[in-house]
């Protein structure tokens, strides 16, 4: 990483009034450290020896003026403030990662950096290799995860072009509606009707399955409905809710997209609500390379 790119990641975590001390190579040691569980094994896994490890350790510490970790009889145990900073290095790491990967691949041929979500990698796939064969110099970067992961990527510029699921917040940025889906219920057969639709109110009475993102759409929902539900599974990825659906212990609300012909749960839709989701190219307009504008307009068709 050159001399700049280094100064700029640490101005991000000094005040105006300091001059920048904390370095790039302290957050790494700190992080390795943490991964590791002991200042010994991560030293060995450095190829250095334990003192300076502990010193640099020292001077980050007295520089936040917190304490990072407690150093056990086994391992270390990180204070709360460790805890933030190991997340907040680790996002400030990988920027300063793509950073330092941009500015190498600059002089060799553009790369792409594309989110998806999982529900969207076969037809992103499909336009990918539609763009690489108009431009076989091009290279991409894949980021795959959930919508709120991707979010962040996106305004965190460490992606350039993602697909988003609804409902999300997104300020700034440029959206186009790719495909509208509704969101149906998914179990095994026998926890679910055979006529292929379900009443809002019967469902109200079943074990749900959501990821989080689809938590305050659905409750508002039934609420419009003048009924309650329980939600007794919550998780991050609507692949977990699909895999908590096959095993039986609930019904999940999914994208109707996401069931595939041989998947053992069976797809009803629901009657008496109109719940919907849309999957959206999502773009930071300002500072988008070309390239990436002429990638926008093909997935779009314009």
């Amino acid at each position: 990483m050159t001399v700049k790119c280094q100064y700029l990641f640490q101005s991000l975590l000094c005040t105006k009034e300091e001059e920048p001390k904390m370095e790039i190579r302290q957050l790494e040691y700190f992080r390795a450290i943490v991964d590791a569980g002991t200042i010994s094994a991560a030293a060995r896994n450095l190829h250095m020896t334990q003192p300076p490890l502990s010193y640099q350790m020292k001077l980050l510490e007295e520089e936040l003026q917190v304490k990072l970790f407690v150093r056990g009889t086994r391992n270390i145990t990180l204070t709360e403030a460790g805890k933030a900073l190991y997340v907040r290095a680790g996002s400030l790491l990988m920027m300063a990662d793509v950073t330092r990967r941009e500015v190498i691949k600059v002089s060799r041929s553009a790369t792409l950096h594309i989110g998806m979500t999982p529900s969207t990698v076969e037809m992103m796939v499909e336009k990918i290799a539609a763009f690489t064969y108009l431009h076989p110099e091009i290279h991409f970067d894949i980021h795959e995860g959930s919508t709120f992961t991707l979010k962040d990527e996106l305004e965190n510029g460490v992606v350039d072009v993602t697909t988003l699921r609804t409902p999300i917040t997104l300020n700034g940025f440029a959206t186009a509606p790719l495909v509208k889906e509704p969101l149906v219920a998914m179990g095994l057969p026998e926890k679910l009707p055979e006529a292929g639709s379900i009443a809002l109110e019967q469902l109200s009475k079943e074990h749900l399955i959501l990821s989080h993102r689809y938590r305050a759409y659905m409750l508002e929902g039934f609420e419009r409905a003048g009924l309650s539900c329980d939600i007794y599974y919550e998780c991050e990825d609507a692949r977990t809710a699909m895999t908590l659906a096959q095993s039986g212990v609930g019904i999940a609300i999914l994208p109707s997209s996401m069931r595939h012909p041989d998947d053992p749960v069976q797809a009803c839709t629901i009657s008496g609500a109109a719940f919907r989701t849309e999957i959206l190219l999502a773009w930071r307009e300002e500072k988008l390379p070309e390239i990436a504008r002429e990638f926008v307009r093909m997935v779009l068709g314009v």
